[in-house]
C-alpha cells in the first residue's frame, strides 16, 4: 500500500502533514499541486484549478478536488470522484495532526454522507 501525504480543506478530511504549527506543506508533491493553501483559504477556485493540472488518478488529489465539489454544491460531480478513489489502489494519508487513514476509508465515509444529505 502506497504511503502518501495529502491536503484538504478546513473541513477536516484531509490535510498537509504539519511541518511547524504554522506551516503546513504538501510533502511529496510540488508545492500547490494538492490545491491545500487555496483550500484553508477557502480560495477553491484557485484550489480547483490547480488540482485540474495535477495526476488526475491520484487519490489525494480527487479526494481534494472532491471536497472542493462538496463545498461549491456539486454533490454529483464529488460523488463521482469519491467513487474512482474506490476503483484506484488504496494508499495511506497523512493529515495534519499527524494521524494515517486510508484514501478508501475516506471516501466510503464521504459517500456515505452525500447519500444521507441526499435522502434528507
Amino acid at each position: 500500500m502506497k504511503l502518501a501525504f495529502a491536503a484538504a480543506t478546513a473541513a477536516a478530511l484531509l490535510a498537509g502533514c504539519t511541518t511547524s504549527p504554522t506551516q503546513q506543506a504538501e510533502i511529496g508533491y510540488a508545492p500547490g499541486s494538492l490545491g491545500y493553501a487555496a483550500m484553508t483559504k477557502g480560495d477553491w477556485q484557485k484550489a480547483e484549478a490547480q488540482l485540474m493540472h495535477t495526476n488526475a488518478e491520484d487519490p489525494a488529489r480527487l479526494l481534494n478536488l472532491a471536497q472542493i465539489y462538496r463545498v461549491t454544491e456539486r454533490d454529483l460531480a464529488a460523488r463521482d470522484l469519491y467513487a474512482k478513489v474506490l476503483e484506484e489502489d488504496d494508499m495511506q494519508l497523512v493529515l495534519s495532526d499527524g494521524s494515517v487513514v486510508s484514501a478508501h476509508a475516506v471516501a466510503k465515509s464521504a459517500l456515505q454522507t452525500t447519500a444521507t444529505a441526499a435522502r434528507n
